[in-house]
């Protein structure tokens, strides 16, 4: 879809130009989209993610990411997502040779609200979001809760039989 006021591309289903920030929200597209993009998030084969409480220390995060096999951790205040803990968090937030990591609670390292995906948003809107946020995990938020992280590897497996 081209921005109509600078002409830039911009993923089908962008909000906003990528290039000048102009709303796209109210156009309508002329070529529709592949349906393999048109499908809800909630096909995707998001994971579960392990969770923490905001004062947890992050070494927990650190255990908990480890032991699922997860590049992320959700941040809970009480049952409501107060944000997202990602390995690159840790490494460029509290990681080194004299941190302890029992000492840093996860409400300090946390990425506070983090941008959601709901059910219902086409795989479109989940390519747009991460590529304009620049950010490989996504909170998944189907019927109220938020427990399962879309990634971009996630992502990429999917689409990538389609790609051929």
């Amino acid at each position: 879809m081209n921005c109509p006021s600078c002409g830039a591309h911009n993923i089908l289903g962008a909000e906003q130009c990528a290039n000048c920030g102009t709303d796209l929200s109210n156009i309508i597209p002329t070529t529709p989209a592949p349906e393999f993009v048109r499908a809800p998030a909630s096909h995707l084969p998001a994971n579960l993610a392990p969770t923490v409480g905001l004062t947890d220390p992050v070494a927990l995060a650190v255990s908990l990411m480890q032991r699922a096999s997860s590049d992320c951790v959700l941040v809970l205040n009480g049952p409501a997502l107060a944000g997202i803990i990602t390995t690159w968090d840790i490494v460029h937030k509290v990681a080194g040779p004299k941190e302890d990591l029992n000492a840093v609670t996860c409400q300090e390292v946390m990425t506070k609200d983090p941008v959601l995906l709901r059910e219902d948003d086409d795989i479109a809107v989940a390519i747009n979001k991460m590529a304009t946020g620049e950010f490989r995990h996504i909170p998944l938020v189907e019927s109220g809760d938020s427990r399962r992280v879309l990634s971009a590897s996630d992502l990429f497996r999917y689409l990538s039989p389609h790609l051929i």
